[in-house]
């Protein structure tokens, strides 16, 4: 199913920003592009159809976590064009996607202020989410939920419409799933429902249903007014 290859696409995103020096694999933009290349993008509508505002070849990549990523250049001309034009995101091919932690605080309200930097986001057509380091509890600080989880996860979702970011908690999860009545019956008769794993597993099974769904607007449709300045 889709969550799942979105979940495989997380622990891709995350090994490949801890060995960003390592060779890049292929993409759809350029076939034979250096490794370092990285794309700016000032509008969703631009990073839907991959097409980049400017172009930075040889970055400066600064890699303090997965959850905070730097991007530096020398080329002065590059550099005051996404000053003055600002950026939504970048791209580093066509696999990984960070938001620029500055465009997110500016036009959204909510959980925003640990954003800094450049932060792993995932979107389709018609949904967004930005995964960030988890807030753990007591008990996951001192057991842990998984022996083999690096990092503990939290997700951020992205609502277009309420111009809100806010972490997906169980009962902002209840809240989402509304939309669809037999994924918010299934998910709050599950057992563990507050479990991280059970909140990831029904928030992406949300995306898959938001991402498929006819009747919801696109994110180009919501953001046409959006452009950074």
């Amino acid at each position: 199913m889709e969550h799942q290859v979105m979940k495989t696409c997380w622990k891709y995103l995350m090994a490949m920003i801890v060995l960003v020096g390592c060779a890049m694999p292929a993409t759809a933009i350029e076939q034979d592009e250096p490794h370092d290349t990285v794309y700016f993008y000032n509008t969703w509508e631009r990073m839907i159809d991959m097409r980049p505002m400017a172009i930075l070849i040889d970055a400066d990549i600064e890699v303090l976590s997965p959850f905070h990523v730097y991007i530096y250049s020398d080329d002065e001309a590059l550099n005051r064009k996404v000053s003055e034009t600002g950026f939504v995101a970048v791209s580093l091919g066509d696999s990984i996607w960070l938001a620029n932690g500055n465009y997110i605080r500016e036009f959204f309200k909510g959980d925003v202020n640990n954003f800094d930097g450049l932060v792993p986001l995932f979107f389709t057509e018609k949904a967004a989410y930005i995964t960030y380091m988890g807030e753990l509890s007591l008990k996951e600080i001192f057991f842990g939920e998984s022996p083999d989880d690096e990092y503990a996860i939290d997700y951020y979702y992205i609502d277009f419409d309420k111009r809100t970011v806010k972490r997906v908690t169980h009962k902002y999860l209840s809240e989402l799933l509304a939309d669809y009545h037999d994924l918010q019956v299934r998910y709050e008769g599950m057992k563990d429902y507050k479990k991280r794993y059970v909140i990831e597993d029904y928030f992406l099974k949300y995306i898959d249903r938001v991402t498929s769904d006819v009747l919801r607007p696109t994110i180009t449709e919501l953001t046409t007014t959006t452009t950074v300045q």
